[in-house]
């Protein structure tokens, strides 16, 4: 079935306040709900009405505290839902990398089109990543791995372990933490809020114990038609928190990611009013992983794609937010 896209549009198409109403300096924060199984939206824009009862003018100025903030909240990684544009990933994975590392009971190998770490022998596999050295110290708030294993593979297949370790400048250990701690393949592969000290050198350490052999075949080994195990590591994807170009602390800066905008001017008047149509690409969608905590969409355990403005409540009379995009949906089958 096909069924045709609907602009954005009516009362659903802005952000409300707490009392539904549509000026966001009252109550100064305000997201999307989340999007009902089979429900799209792609939002391309946020046209933005801002009043005061001063003067505009001097708010062309640096603020110290933004006067304006967007957030977008996507499952970048299954069941980590973070901001991609606060975030930098920094992904350990592929040939390079893994050959580079030191490697235990177990070999590189490309399975199903990537480069994957799988298990030889009996024995445990290590595999330890170099040590890898930033241009400059660096914080990391989350983690997410990917196994070859799907999640629904028997939990007594194997166990497996995930550590990260950080240095200072002088490659001097400061703390190593546990991103999974004997795991089996059907928990989460993800480790949110690590609230770790910045990091000059890091290094990752992967172990895993095979026990139930999910035998492959190697086409390019002398031991044709022998097992050579199981598949376990594809990739380790690290978050690191930066500034955001939706964190907007003047007008000229709201002015610089707008495509139109017009300033509402009268010669010998304060500026008072303005609009602009702040150029933001994002695709929410409805997510098996979704949770809202307590019916509560802003309890920080509600986990869900959205978009959330918060406006400086104390520098404007009146700030109106409507997303410009279209919405799609898609049947369920019974």
């Amino acid at each position: 079935m096909i069924i045709d896209r609907i602009q954005l549009a009516g009362k659903d198409a802005y952000f409300k306040n707490g009392a539904d109403k549509t000026n966001l300096v009252v109550g100064a924060t305000s997201r999307t709900a989340s999007l009902a199984k089979g429900k799209q939206w792609e939002i391309s824009a946020i046209e933005l009405l801002i009043e005061s009862t001063g003067d505009l003018t001097d708010l062309f100025n640096f603020q110290e505290s933004p006067l304006l903030s967007i957030t977008v909240m996507k499952e970048m990684f299954p069941m980590l839902f973070a901001d991609p544009f606060r975030h930098r990933v920094h992904t350990v994975a592929g040939f390079d990398d893994f050959k580079r590392g030191t490697i235990e009971n177990g070999k590189v190998l490309d399975v199903e089109g990537i480069p994957t770490i799988v298990s030889v022998g009996t024995e445990d596999c290590k595999w330890k990543s170099p040590l890898y050295q930033m241009p400059e110290p660096i914080s990391l708030a989350h983690a997410s791995w990917e196994l070859a294993a799907s999640r629904k593979t028997p939990r007594e297949n194997f166990k497996y372990s995930l550590s990260l370790e950080i240095f200072d400048a002088n490659q001097n250990s400061i703390q190593i933490v546990s991103l999974a701690n004997n795991l089996d393949p059907t928990k989460p592969r993800k480790a949110e809020n690590l609230a770790l000290p910045s990091a000059a050198f890091y290094q990752i350490e992967f172990t895993a114990k095979v026990l139930k052999d999910a035998s492959i075949h190697e086409k390019h080994t002398m031991l044709v038609g022998e097992s050579i195990g199981t598949p376990l590591l594809r990739a380790v994807n690290l978050l690191e928190p930066v500034n955001s170009i939706y964190d907007i602390h003047s007008l000229q800066e709201l002015l610089s990611l707008s495509s139109e905008y017009h300033l509402f001017e009268f010669q010998g008047q304060p500026l008072k009013k303005m609009i602009a149509t702040l150029d933001l690409s994002a695709t929410l969608v409805h997510s098996e992983n979704q949770h809202i905590e307590n019916d509560d969409l802003y309890d920080p355990k509600s986990r869900f794609e959205f978009v959330e403005i918060v406006v400086k409540s104390d520098v404007f009379s009146n700030v109106e937010a409507k997303l410009v995009g279209e919405e799609l949906v898609k049947p369920k089958y019974q």
